[in-house]
């Protein structure tokens, strides 16, 4: 079966826009998932999800049937080639101004991209995975707002300004919130390793809670390798032993320097790095 042109559903329908009033485009109000696709399977495709549902619980948008959402995507990936699926929904149209009107079923957009036609930076580097990757802070900061921290909403202004920084494809900017403590890059989530324990940010303020920062935690957890979710001060962050970024295309990058503090990529980013790489194969299905 081939997929629908340019490998784009709307609603269940081949096409590529959406209505101007759709309040996704005005207001940004909605969510999105970017799913890794190998040989045509999704990985982690559970926790997307399950992270995916948590978003529209937090926003009140309405749930479509997950069946409904993995038939549409069985559509677009019968070709059975690696790619980048994304899955948005939005409260669709209507509404009075920023008020939503109420029971409105959300607008479904899903979209396919096989790797050739997939931007270079989002492109799984061998080399970055191997060799690292600089982290620079970014001058842009993330704003505290708890009732939207997590979830991966449809605003990501903050990102946009922040990737404007720098030009350079290794370099990934570290993202800190109006209080100065680290939260994220601009497209990942961040772990550090000190004196023999995991830490990454508690992101109860800011951030997005990314999927393969869901799996690390569970695998420290089956590992017995101690783990904490905590605020984190850069000074602190320049201390670790090792650090390394994580998200859902990438899996996992070790941080080789950030602003000009230099770290070994060593067996724990390593040892991450095979558990990953071990769980997204045994995940690849609906």
């Amino acid at each position: 079966m081939t997929p629908p042109v340019a490998g784009i559903l709307v609603n269940g329908q081949a096409a590529a826009t959406l209505p101007v009033d759709d309040r996704g485009f005005r207001y940004g109000d909605g969510i999105f998932e970017t799913i890794c696709v190998r040989a045509g399977a999704p990985e982690f495709w559970s926790h997307h999800l399950r992270r995916l549902r948590r978003g529209t619980e937090r926003l009140n948008l309405a749930w479509p049937e997950e069946n409904l959402l993995a038939a549409e995507a069985r559509q677009l990936l019968a070709q059975s080639v690696d790619g980048v699926l994304r899955i948005w929904l939005t409260r669709g149209p209507g509404g009075e101004g920023y008020r939503p009107a109420t029971a409105m079923p959300p607008t479904r957009l899903l979209r396919f991209d096989p790797s050739p036609a997939v931007p270079a930076p989002a492109i799984v580097s061998p080399d970055f995975a191997a060799q690292g990757v600089s982290l620079r802070v970014c001058q842009t900061r993330l704003g505290q707002n708890p009732a939207l921290a997590g979830i991966k909403h449809l605003n990501r202004l903050e990102q946009v300004l922040a990737t404007a920084e720098w030009d350079a494809p290794d370099i990934e900017g570290l993202m800190l919130d109006t209080a100065g403590n680290v939260i994220e890059g601009t497209k990942t989530n961040i772990f550090f390793l000190r004196e023999g324990n995991l830490i990454t940010p508690d992101l109860t303020q800011a951030g997005v809670a990314g999927v393969v920062r869901e799996i690390v935690l569970e695998e420290a957890a089956h590992a017995e390798r101690p783990v904490t979710v905590r605020p984190i001060r850069l000074a602190e962050a320049l201390g670790a032993d090792e650090c390394f970024l994580t998200n859902s295309l990438i899996h996992l990058w070790p941080v080789r320097d950030l602003d000009g503090k230099t770290f070994a990529i060593g067996p724990v980013s390593l040892e991450f790095s095979r558990r990953i790489a071990a769980r997204a194969l045994k995940s690849r299905s609906f």
